[in-house]
C-alpha cells in the first residue's frame, strides 16, 4: 500500500498551474476509493470535500491524544485556533501509516526535504504516473513511447556513468536502444543497435565517461557521446525493416541481417540470408556476418534452417573462411534438432576435428557427436580423429567421448583400436562422472565383443568399486563382468570386493555383481563357496535376472542346502528364464 498526500491549489485540476499540468481530480477520488492506498488532502481543505478524502482534521483527529497540541479550540466561526505546519501534516499521516510501501506527497511547494516522502510537482507526477513509476498497477499508466515514436519498456536520463552502467547491466538483452543527446546544442535522435559505457573513458580518470554506441542503420559508423549530453536513453525494439532499410550494398545488408539476428532472430528472414551466401564474388566480411546471422536464428529455429545445409557444406570446402567456427555452430544446432540432416556431411566434417582452433574442433565434435548419435553409421570414420582429442585432452573430449560410446552401440569392433584411450577416461576422476559414464558404457560394450582387450585394466577399473556414483560404479562391474567370461583367473582374485556389491540397493549393480561372480564359480567354486548364503538370499531378490545369475552361480557350487530353495523357484517364480535355469542348477547339485 502506498499513502498519497495531494494539495489541491496548483496541483489538482480543479485549480490548476496556468502553466502546467494538473492532476485530474479522478484520479484522487479513483486513489481513494478503488485501490488500497491511502489518500489525504494536505493543502486547501476544500479538496476533502471534492474528492471525499480526509483532511487535517481527520488526520489530526485520529492522534486523540495530541488534538488540543496541534488544533486547540474550536472558534464560533467553526475554525480552529490553529493547524498543523505542512511538513507536520505529513509526518502525522507518516505516523498512522507506519508499514506503508511508500509516501507520495503532490504538491506546488517543495516538499522534498521531508523524511520518507516523495515529491512530485504535478506536472511531474502526471507523467510519472503515465510511465508506471509510481505503481505500475494504476490504471493511467501508458506504453511508453520513446521521442522517436517506439514503444519503450524503460529509460533513464543519467546523472552519472555509474547510474548509466547500472542501467545497461539491468537490460544487458535489450533488443534496441534509443539515444537522445545534446550534440553542439543541437538535440539529435539515434536508434542504436548496442550502447556500453566506453571502457576506455572510465580507465582513464582524466576523460570525461562517454558512452559507445553502435547504430542500427548498417550504413552509420559507431560513435562516443559523453554522459553528460544524454538526455534520454530508452530501451526499444526496432521494427525488423529498420536493420537494413538504408543498406545500399550487399555488406550493409549483411550487417543489418546479423544485427537484426543478434536482436531478434525470429525476425530474420534465412532467404535473404542465403541469398547473401550464395553470392558468386566471395566477400569475407560480408559472408562472415551473413554466417553469424545465420548461426545465430538456427539457434532459436534450427527446423527452418536445414535449406542452408548445401550451402554450408560448400563453404566448409572452401580454402579460406573467416567464419568457420560460425559454419559448424549453425550445423551443429540444426544437427542437435535432426541429426540425420547433417549426416551426409561427415566426410567434410571429419578433417575439422584436427583442428588447430579450439572453437572450430569443438563445434565438429559436437556435429560428430550428434550424427553419432542418431546414425552410428554415418561416424565411423570419425573415429581415429576422435580418439586423437580424447588422448590429447583437447576441448570438445566430452563430446568425442560421447560420440565414440554411441558408435560403440552397433559398431564395437570398429572402436576396438581405441579402446584403451577410452579406459584411461573412465580412470580420470579430474573429468566430470558423465563424462566417465559415457567412456565405461562405451568400453563395456567394446569388451563384451572382446573380453581380452581389458585385461591390462582390470585392477584399475576395479578401483571403481567404490565410487560416489552408483552408475559409474555400475558400469565398472558390468566391465569385470564381461572380462570374466573369458578370464575368470583375472577376476578372481576380486571375489571379496564384488561379494560386498551383490547387496547394494541400485539393482544394475547387483545384476551385474551377481552375474560375474557366477562366472567366477564356474571355474573357480572354491573362492566363491563362502558366498552360497548370500545366493540363495538373492533366489528372493525383486529383479528376475539377479535371482537368475543366483541360480546359475548356487548351479556351478553344486550347493546343496539350496536345493529347497532353488525347487521353489523352479516351480513358483514367475520368470520362465528363472525357472529354467533354477532347473538346470538342481541338475547340477544332482549330478
Amino acid at each position: 500500500m502506498l499513502v498519497f498526500a495531494f494539495d489541491r491549489d496548483w496541483t489538482v485540476d480543479v485549480n490548476p498551474h496556468p502553466g502546467h499540468d494538473a492532476v485530474p481530480l479522478e484520479w484522487v477520488r479513483h486513489l481513494a476509493h478503488e485501490t488500497p492506498h491511502a489518500v489525504y488532502a494536505i493543502g486547501n481543505q476544500t479538496l476533502a470535500e471534492e474528492a471525499a478524502i480526509p483532511g487535517v482534521v481527520d488526520i489530526v483527529g485520529r492522534h486523540p491524544d495530541d488534538w488540543d497540541e496541534w488544533l486547540g479550540e474550536k472558534q464560533p466561526d467553526g475554525r480552529y485556533e490553529q493547524f498543523p505546519l505542512r511538513r507536520e501534516r505529513l509526518s502525522l499521516i507518516a505516523d498512522l501509516h507506519p508499514d506503508a510501501d511508500g509516501y507520495v506527497v503532490v504538491d506546488d511547494l517543495d516538499l522534498s526535504d521531508v523524511d520518507a516522502w516523495e515529491h512530485y510537482h504535478a506536472w511531474e507526477f502526471v507523467p510519472a504516473v503515465e510511465r508506471g513509476e509510481i505503481h505500475p498497477n494504476l490504471p493511467w499508466v501508458r506504453d511508453l513511447m520513446t521521442d522517436g515514436g517506439l514503444p519503450s519498456s524503460a529509460g533513464i536520463m543519467p546523472a552519472n556513468a555509474s547510474m548509466l552502467s547500472s542501467f545497461l547491466d539491468d537490460h544487458a538483452d535489450a533488443p534496441g536502444f534509443e539515444l537522445t543527446y545534446s550534440d553542439d546544442g543541437a538535440e539529435r535522435t539515434q536508434l542504436c543497435h548496442d550502447v556500453s559505457v566506453h571502457a576506455v573513458t572510465l580507465e582513464r580518470p582524466s576523460a570525461a565517461p562517454a558512452l559507445q554506441c553502435t547504430p542500427l542503420a548498417p550504413d552509420s559508423d559507431q560513435f562516443t557521446v559523453p554522459v553528460d549530453a544524454i538526455e534520454m536513453l530508452s530501451v526499444v525494439e526496432p521494427p525488423p525493416n529498420l536493420y537494413t532499410a538504408s543498406a545500399e550494398t550487399p555488406d550493409e545488408e549483411a550487417t543489418g541481417l546479423r544485427r537484426l539476428a543478434d536482436a531478434n532472430p525470429e525476425a530474420a528472414r534465412i532467404s535473404s540470408i542465403l541469398a547473401l551466401l550464395d553470392r558468386e564474388d566471395n566477400n569475407r566480411d560480408r559472408d562472415r556476418e551473413a554466417v553469424q546471422a545465420l548461426r545465430r536464428v538456427a539457434a532459436v529455429r534450427p527446423e527452418d534452417c536445414t535449406p542452408a545445409i548445401p550451402i554450408l557444406r560448400s563453404l566448409l570446402e572452401r580454402d579460406e573462411l573467416p567464419a568457420r567456427a560460425d559454419v559448424l555452430a549453425t550445423l551443429r544446432a540444426i544437427g542437435d534438432a535432426d541429426p540425420g540432416a547433417i549426416a551426409p556431411l561427415t566426410d567434410e566434417l571429419v578433417p575439422y576435428l584436427q583442428s588447430n582452433i579450439v572453437s572450430v574442433r569443438r563445434e565438429a565434435t559436437r556435429c560428430i557427436a550428434a550424427i553419432a548419435e542418431e546414425d552410428p553409421e554415418d561416424a565411423v570414420d570419425a573415429v581415429p580423429a576422435l580418439a586423437t582429442i580424447v588422448e590429447d585432452d583437447a576441448d570438445g573430449l566430452q563430446y568425442a567421448v560421447y560420440a565414440l560410446s554411441r558408435i560403440t552401440r552397433e559398431y564395437p569392433e570398429e572402436v576396438k583400436p581405441v579402446a584403451e584411450t577410452l579406459g584411461e577416461v573412465t580412470l580420470r576422476d579430474s573429468l566430470s562422472d558423465s563424462v566417465r559414464l559415457n567412456a565405461t558404457a562405451g568400453l563395456g560394450r567394446v569388451v563384451g565383443e572382446y573380453p581380452s582387450i581389458a585385461v591390462d585394466i582390470v585392477d584399475d577399473v576395479a578401483t571403481l568399486f567404490d565410487a560416489d556414483n552408483p552408475k559409474l560404479r555400475n558400469n565398472a562391474i558390468g566391465l569385470i563382468g564381461d572380462v570374466a567370461i573369458v578370464h575368470t583367473d583375472v577376476v578372481e582374485p576380486y571375489t571379496e570386493e564384488i561379494t560386498a556389491l551383490l547387496t547394494v540397493e541400485d539393482t544394475y549393480t547387483r545384476i551385474n555383481a551377481s552375474g560375474a561372480l557366477s562366472r567366477v564359480a564356474e571355474d573357480f567354486p572354491e573362492s566363491v563357496e563362502h558366498v552360497t548364503p548370500t545366493f540363495v538370499e538373492l533366489l528372493s531378490d525383486e529383479n528376475p535376472l539377479v535371482r537368475e545369475n543366483a541360480c546359475w552361480a548356487l548351479g556351478h557350487l553344486c550347493a546343496r542346502d539350496a536345493t529347497p530353495a532353488l525347487e521353489d523357484r523352479a516351480r513358483d517364480d514367475d520368470n520362465a528364464d528363472v525357472r529354467t535355469r533354477a532347473s538346470w542348477a538342481l541338475a547340477q547339485i544332482n549330478e
